[in-house]
């Protein structure tokens, strides 16, 4: 039963969130995103029940390694995301989910696999979900763009960030909360 009831919690703490608040520094392009990439394609959600208003456009992104980061109330957490030659995405969103209100703190990895942008734009991912020592597998959908990446469904979103430190960063915000 605890299985089951995880990831609805992480889910649910994660739309409690709202979107992060980050400070404009930042922001800007990754230092192991490819400088020389040609502007990404958008392309059309065309799905009626798209994430909020906040979500990034969805956009093909370009071969290389691109970091988000947000920091609110609730949740500090980072994506780091690495995207091969032939299109496959792969990569890890972790945190902290720290609810004062609720009493109610827990660390989290999610190991994602198998990204392909599908029909609708949005980019699915097999995943790997460890919520404080309880391990669940899935899939999850993101909206991706160079500059934000949303998980479908959430009306949350993560800003780009730089990827050196950022696991460091994590903790460091979390420790603050």
């Amino acid at each position: 039963m605890m299985n089951r009831l995880i990831l609805p919690l992480m889910a649910a703490a994660l739309a409690l969130a709202g979107c992060g608040n980050t400070e404009d520094a930042d922001r800007g392009q990754m230092p192991d995103t490819p400088q020389d990439a040609p502007a990404a394609e958008s392309a059309d959600a065309g799905t009626p029940d798209a994430a909020a208003s906040d979500a990034p456009r969805v956009e093909t992104l370009t071969p290389g390694n691109y970091c988000y980061f947000r920091d609110d109330a609730d949740v500090t957490e980072a994506l780091e995301l690495t995207v091969a030659e032939d299109g496959q995405m792969t990569g890890d969103n972790y945190g902290v989910i720290h609810q004062e209100d609720a009493s109610y703190y827990a660390s989290f990895t999610v190991e994602m696999t198998g990204g392909q942008p599908g029909e609708d734009g949005l980019v699915a991912f097999d995943t790997v979900t460890e919520v404080d020592g309880d391990t669940q597998t899935g899939e999850m959908r993101w909206h991706l763009s160079p500059d934000q990446a949303a998980p479908d469904g959430l009306e949350t979103h993560l800003e780009s960030a730089a990827c050196e430190g950022l696991d460091a960063r994590v903790q460091s915000a979390a420790d603050t909360k």
